[in-house]
């Protein structure tokens, strides 16, 4: 009897602290982001309006440079190599960029465009055309505001919200093939793609 008493005793203090659970599942998930948002303000690189006559040999270029700094004056810069010559009638400007979503204080790079040549439309064989290069960049949002990117230490860096915005400028030259023909009274114009990564 007292055995008996003893295990009942035991049974019920164990019963008391009983316990009761439920198992519920749950998702784990990630989103992987490497490519930076960006996008292009509301104008293109414009290199204004010119008077322009190409060499006949291609030997020399005239140039127009657009400055990406937005305060800069002019924005538009020519040099002259005869035959060849360029004259500003009306200033062009540069584009601008912005970079968002991207990690905060992120440091980015800029690729050079690839494309190089801007033609008019329906552009002949023998016709002259232009050539883009020497590419610049002016910061003109975040920590490094108002300086110009360096391609060799890249100093674009995104904000504590992850954005940053620039401005593109660049060299036109006239064409540097052999052509009789003149530049024709019309738009030339070149799509260019742009790279901004980490």
């Amino acid at each position: 009897m007292k055995l008996f008493s003893t295990l009942l005793a035991i049974s019920v203090s164990v019963s008391s602290f009983a316990t009761y659970a439920k198992i519920e599942s749950f998702d784990a998930k990630v989103k992987v982001q490497n490519t930076v948002v960006l996008t292009k303000g509301p104008d293109d690189l414009d290199f204004g309006t010119i008077r322009a006559v190409a060499d006949p040999t291609g030997n020399n270029q005239a140039t127009l440079t657009i400055n990406p700094e937005p305060t800069a004056n002019p924005i538009s810069s020519r040099l002259d190599n005869a035959p060849a010559i360029i004259s500003i009638i009306a200033q062009g400007k540069p584009t601008s960029f912005t970079v968002s979503e991207v990690v905060p204080n992120a440091r980015l790079t800029i690729s050079d465009p690839t494309a190089t040549v801007l033609d008019s439309d329906g552009q002949g064989l023998n016709e002259p055309n232009f050539t883009v290069s020497g590419w610049t960049y002016f910061i003109t949002t975040g920590p490094n505001a108002n300086t110009y990117y360096t391609t060799g230490s890249p100093n674009l860096t995104a904000d504590s919200d992850g954005n940053v915005s620039f401005n593109i400028g660049a060299t036109l030259s006239t064409a540097s093939i052999t052509s009789s023909e003149a530049y024709r009274d019309t738009e030339y114009t070149g799509t260019f793609q742009l790279e901004v990564a980490y």
